[in-house]
C-alpha cells in the first residue's frame, strides 16, 4: 500500500509540475483567441447567471444542443470560489489533468497490481494533450478509465452494483459530450446483445446511461425547430474521406505492436474483461468507419471526428495489457526495474510532447498575452462593449450584430444573441434563418421592426464587421434607436421602449 501511494504521489507531482509550467503566466485560456473556447464560455456564463441549462445559452430558447455537465461544473465552481470564469478556464485543465492521471492509475491498480498502477498512470501522460483546451471533451479521458474499472470489478465479483456504477459513469460521459461517448454506448449495447442469453444483466449499464441522459434527449425531441439541419453545423467533408477515417481508427505504429501482442495473448487466455474490451474496440472501429461508408453510398454527411476519441484512449488500455503481460513474464526484481524505466520513458515522452504541442499550437501562442492586445482596437472594443453590457443590461436582454462579434460578446456577457458563426450553431434550430434575419436587419431597414419583435431585441451592436459586411453605420438608424455607447467603430444602440425602466443588470 505504501508503494502504491508513493507511486501515485510521484505521478501526480510530475503531472502538476508539467501542467503548471505550461499554465503559469497564461492570461488567456487555450483557444481563447476564438473558436470553441469562446462558445463554451458563453454556455458557462449563461448557467452562471442562473439561466435554465436546458435552454440554449446563446439564444435563450429550447432546446440546448450541447450537454452541459462541464459547463455546470465550471459555473458552480465559479459561484463557490468567486474566481472568474475566465481564470477557471485557464487553471481547471491542471485539475482535470491530475484527475485523469489518478483515474488511469486506479484502473491499472485494479486490473494489475502495484506496478500496473504505475505503468497505467505513466501511459496516461501520452494523452495529456487532451487537457490543453478547456472544453467538455477533457472529461472523457477521466470518465472512460473509471467506466472500465467498474466493468472489471463486476467481472471479478459478479456484483450487480458495479454494473449500476458503470451505467452512471457512462451517463456522465454522455452528459459531457454525447459524440465522444456514443461509441462507448454502442459498444456496450453490442456486448450486452452478444451475451444476452447467458448474462441479461449486462443490459443494466446502457439502460442506466440512457435513463440518465433521457432528459436531454426528450428536450430535443420536444423542441426541435422546423427548418433545423438536425446535424452538427459545418460539413467538414474531409472527415468523411477514407484517409481521415483510417487516421481515426489506426493506432500509432508502436501501439500497433503492443496491441498485436495483446490480441495474440487473448487467443490463449480466457479473460472475460479483455474480451469485453475487445468487443468494445471492434464496435468503436465500426462506428468510426460507418459514416464514411454511408456518405460514399449517397447517404447523409454525419460528422464523425469525435467518434475517434474513446477509441484512441481504449487503444492505450490494450497496449497496457501487452506491456504488462511482458513485464509479468520477467523475474520480480527485473520487473520492478523495467516498470520504473518504462514509466520514466512514458512520462518523459508524454510530458515533452505535451509542452511542445502547447508552445507550437496556433491557439496557444496567444495565451500569454493580454486579450485586449491580441487584436488591436477590435479585441479592446469587444471588452469595452462587454463591460458596458454587463453593467447596464439585464441577463436576458437580446442582442443583434454580426455573428462573429456576437459570439465574443455572448462569451463575455452571457446575454442571448440572434446567431453566432457558422459551425457553432444549434443543429436543432433554424440557424440559416437566424443568420438571414441578421442580414435582413442591417441591409433592409423595412424588416427591422419585424425582426426586433421576433427575437425581442433590446440592443444592436455595431462594429467593424457590420460596417464591412453589411455596409451600415450608426447614421443608418433612425430615432427609434438610441445610441448608448460609442468607442472607435463600436456602437451600442438601444431599441427605444418608453414603457421599460432600465436597471443595472446581472454582470456575471
Amino acid at each position: 500500500m505504501k508503494r502504491i501511494k508513493a507511486d501515485l504521489l510521484w505521478l501526480l507531482s510530475i503531472a502538476f509540475i508539467v501542467n503548471f509550467t505550461v499554465i503559469y503566466g497564461r492570461k488567456i485560456p487555450a483557444g481563447g483567441n476564438g473558436g470553441d473556447t469562446i462558445i463554451h464560455m458563453a454556455m458557462i456564463r449563461g448557467i452562471y447567471l442562473g439561466r435554465n441549462p436546458f435552454l440554449d445559452q446563446h439564444y435563450n430558447i429550447y432546446p440546448n444542443w450541447y450537454p452541459f455537465l462541464y459547463h455546470s461544473l465550471i459555473a458552480i465552481l465559479s459561484k463557490l470560489t468567486h474566481i472568474s470564469i475566465w481564470e477557471l478556464m485557464i487553471w481547471t485543465p491542471l485539475l482535470f489533468a491530475l484527475t485523469m492521471v489518478f483515474s488511469w492509475f486506479k484502473l491499472g491498480e485494479e486490473v494489475g497490481d502495484e506496478h500496473g498502477g504505475l505503468v497505467m498512470g505513466a501511459i496516461s501522460f501520452l494523452i495529456m494533450k487532451s487537457q490543453l483546451f478547456p472544453n467538455p471533451k477533457a472529461l472523457i479521458p477521466i470518465f472512460l478509465p473509471l467506466f472500465y474499472l467498474e466493468y472489471h470489478r463486476y467481472f471479478k465479483s459478479r456484483e450487480n452494483r458495479y454494473l449500476l456504477y458503470a451505467g452512471v459513469v457512462l451517463g456522465l460521459m454522455l452528459w459531457s459530450h454525447y459524440g465522444a461517448a456514443m461509441p462507448v454506448l454502442v459498444g456496450v449495447i453490442v456486448y450486452a446483445l452478444v451475451t444476452l442469453r447467458e448474462t441479461p444483466r449486462l443490459l443494466i449499464p446502457p439502460l442506466v446511461a440512457l435513463a440518465l441522459f433521457s432528459p436531454f434527449i426528450f428536450n430535443i425531441f420536444l423542441h426541435v425547430q422546423p427548418g433545423s439541419g438536425m446535424m452538427v453545423e459545418g460539413k467538414w467533408l474531409s472527415a468523411l474521406s477514407w484517409s481521415s477515417t483510417l487516421h481515426r481508427v489506426l493506432p500509432s505504429l508502436w501501439a500497433l505492436v503492443f496491441i498485436g501482442a495483446t490480441l495474440l495473448l487473448l487467443r490463449r487466455e480466457r479473460l472475460e474483461f479483455w474480451n469485453f474490451v475487445l468487443v468494445i474496440t471492434i464496435s468503436m472501429i465500426a462506428l468510426n468507419v460507418a459514416p464514411a461508408v454511408i456518405y460514399h453510398l449517397g447517404g447523409p454527411a454525419v460528422f464523425p471526428s469525435r467518434f475517434g476519441i474513446p477509441l484512441t484512449y481504449t487503444y492505450l488500455l490494450l497496449c497496457w495489457f501487452g506491456i504488462y503481460f511482458l513485464l509479468n513474464s520477467s523475474k520480480i526484481r527485473i520487473k520492478q526495474s523495467l516498470s520504473l524505466i518504462l514509466s520514466l520513458l512514458l512520462i518523459g515522452y508524454g510530458s515533452w510532447s505535451f509542452v511542445e504541442y502547447n508552445y507550437h499550437n496556433f491557439s496557444s501562442k496567444y495565451t500569454y498575452t493580454d486579450f485586449k492586445n491580441i487584436g488591436g482596437n477590435y479585441s479592446k472594443g469587444l471588452l469595452l462593449v462587454s463591460e458596458w453590457i454587463n453593467r447596464n443590461s439585464h441577463r436576458d436582454d437580446y442582442l443583434i450584430g454580426h455573428p462573429y462579434t456576437l459570439e465574443w460578446i455572448a462569451g463575455f456577457t452571457g446575454r442571448p444573441v440572434v446567431a453566432v458563426t457558422y459551425g457553432h450553431g444549434n443543429p436543432f434550430l433554424d440557424m440559416r434563418q437566424r443568420r438571414e434575419d441578421i442580414r435582413q436587419f442591417f441591409m433592409n431597414p423595412s424588416s427591422r421592426r419585424r425582426i426586433i419583435e421576433k427575437y425581442h431585441i433590446k440592443y444592436i451592436v455595431l462594429g467593424p464587421f457590420t460596417e464591412s459586411v453589411y455596409n451600415v453605420s450608426v447614421n443608418d438608424f433612425n430615432s427609434s434607436f438610441v445610441e448608448r455607447y460609442s468607442w472607435w467603430k463600436f456602437h451600442i444602440l438601444e431599441v427605444e421602449d418608453k414603457n421599460s425602466n432600465k436597471k443595472a443588470g446581472n454582470g456575471g
